[in-house]
């Protein structure tokens, strides 16, 4: 895996994101959703939408919906193996150096760091949050410093891009955020449920220089 095929199931996804929206231009035009009837109380086509274009764009939604889920998991998986590569790549040339400590979560739901010469470093800061959106509800406050997002760290961390797709990768699932509260000074796990549709996660980043 290289990152130029990354690159190239990234583009795809972006085609099928594209496509979905085209679709979805259908039904907003005609104020439907995706599961709404399509008759009225009486049985017969609604005369109040265009029934055969709302139904073809169903399916076509449908159908590159289940592709770009199949889609995110290659990516995710993909992601996981270049991460991972990077690793080794970094054990090899720079004997001294370690991965992250794995993380274990105490009773009162804060990050314990494993004893190790290397722990996680924080690599991006909280600006802002937006109250009422999934971060806020979860905890994350103005000043938390980010320490890792999913196989985000600060060892392989580039740009915000970087997060943005692995959020995007995380929909319909869970994703687990290592956050130093500003608050205590305290690493804290958070396990950020992204399954409900439309969920926001209602924050912006800035990169910290090491």
């Amino acid at each position: 895996m290289s990152h130029e095929t990354l690159q190239t199931l990234m583009e795809r996804k972006d085609h099928l994101e594209a496509s979905i929206e085209q679709h979805g231009m259908v039904l907003k035009a005609n104020n439907i959703g995706l599961y709404e009837p399509l008759v009225d109380s009486d049985g017969h086509p609604r005369h109040d939408i265009d029934v055969y274009a709302v139904r073809k764009a169903r399916h076509s939604i449908i159908c590159l919906q289940n592709d770009r889920k199949a889609l995110l998991a290659t990516i995710e998986k993909e992601m996981a193996l270049l991460f991972k590569q990077g690793q080794n790549t970094v054990s090899s040339s720079v004997p001294d150096q370690q991965t992250p400590p794995p993380m274990e979560v105490d009773d009162g739901g804060e990050a314990n760091v494993t004893k190790r010469d290397k722990p996680l470093e924080p690599f991006v800061l909280v600006e802002r949050v937006e109250p009422g959106q999934l971060a806020d509800r979860m905890g994350i406050a103005i000043q938390d410093k980010i320490l890792q997002i999913g196989t985000l760290s600060a060892l392989n961390f580039k740009t915000l891009n970087q997060i943005q797709t692995m959020i995007h990768n995380a929909r319909g699932g869970k994703l687990l955020f290592v956050v130093r509260k500003a608050n205590t000074g305290k690493d804290v796990t958070i396990e950020m449920d992204l399954s409900a549709e439309g969920t926001r996660m209602g924050f912006f980043l800035k990169p910290l220089k090491g």
